[in-house]
């Protein structure tokens, strides 16, 4: 890929939240891999909104039992409250306490917005709550993959949460992704996660407007990811985004008089929007079973 669209423009954008060290690391001492633990739970709280046994058990190779059991004493420290909720694949999450908000704003380096509540619950969008832990498994997941061997293999480097992108792209004529991520080659991918069947008018809305961030003067992203929660669901978006490349250079905008859709347009979208399988069985094993 040329150095025009790995631009420096798209990077400096989300650098200061590319600058965040998300990688989980292991420690020979108890005490670091104690320290490890705290800043993992209190950054993704902060950035995700909240943080579930679920992904901690994943990064930090533990049991469920020994991830309750850490993020207990985080309760207990002052540092999260427990949010009991049905909308969790576990029936729990944590949520930040204002001296968890300052504290993870310490180690960040970054304000952390934190709104005080009577009810811990009403600080997160309970609708939003199995889909946000998805994809917090899943931006972690990426940044911290290893080999079978057990050798560090990031898939990316950083990260960009939904609630951060839309803080630096506030105007509604962006459309909001689920997240962004920054490759080892240096270029940045958005994440579109796909939890459930879509009718195709919604996914045609949807590939018209990530086409206006991803082939402009300005782009927000060089290429998009999107990662489905089932085998199914992939088959079927995947069948509806052929179609839609292949029907909307055909199809006339009665507004402008001109395709929905160029040609050299839609090559440049099956070349940029990309199907990745690698998270869906660990997703139907964590979430869905």
């Amino acid at each position: 890929m040329s150095e025009s669209r790995i631009t420096k423009s798209i990077l400096e954008r989300y650098e200061i939240y590319f600058n965040i060290d998300m990688q989980y690391r292991l420690a020979p001492s108890n005490i670091q891999r104690s320290r490890n633990k705290i800043r993992f739970a209190l950054i993704n709280a902060a950035r995700f909104g909240f943080i579930s046994a679920l992904v901690c058990e994943q990064v930090w190779g533990v049991t469920r039992a020994k991830a309750l059991e850490f993020l207990g004493k985080l309760v207990s420290q002052g540092y999260l409250a427990l949010v009991q909720t049905e909308r969790a694949a576990d029936r729990r999450i944590y949520v930040l306490t204002h001296t968890g908000a300052q504290f993870a704003s310490e180690m960040m380096r970054l304000d952390v917005p934190f709104r005080s509540a009577k009810e811990p619950i009403t600080q997160v969008n309970q609708n939003a709550i199995m889909h946000d832990c998805v994809l917090s498994f899943v931006l972690n997941g990426g940044i911290n993959n290893k080999t079978s061997e057990g050798l560090a293999k990031p898939l990316w480097t950083s990260f960009l949460t939904e609630m951060e992108f839309k803080r630096l792209n506030p105007s509604a004529t962006v459309k909001n992704v689920d997240g962004l991520v920054l490759l080892p080659t240096g270029e940045v991918a958005a994440i579109e996660l796909e939890a459930s069947f879509k009718r195709k008018s919604q996914h045609e809305t949807t590939l018209l407007k990530l086409k206006d961030s991803l082939i402009s003067e300005s782009p927000l992203y060089d290429k998009v990811f999107i990662i489905t929660c089932s085998e199914r669901i992939n088959a079927d978006t995947q069948r509806f985004y052929k179609q839609l490349l292949e029907e909307l250079p055909n199809r006339i905008d009665r507004k402008t008089k001109q395709p929905l859709l160029t040609q050299h347009n839609a090559a440049l979208l099956r070349e940029r929007i990309i199907f990745r399988t690698k998270f869906i069985a660990p997703i139907e094993q964590t979430f869905y079973r």
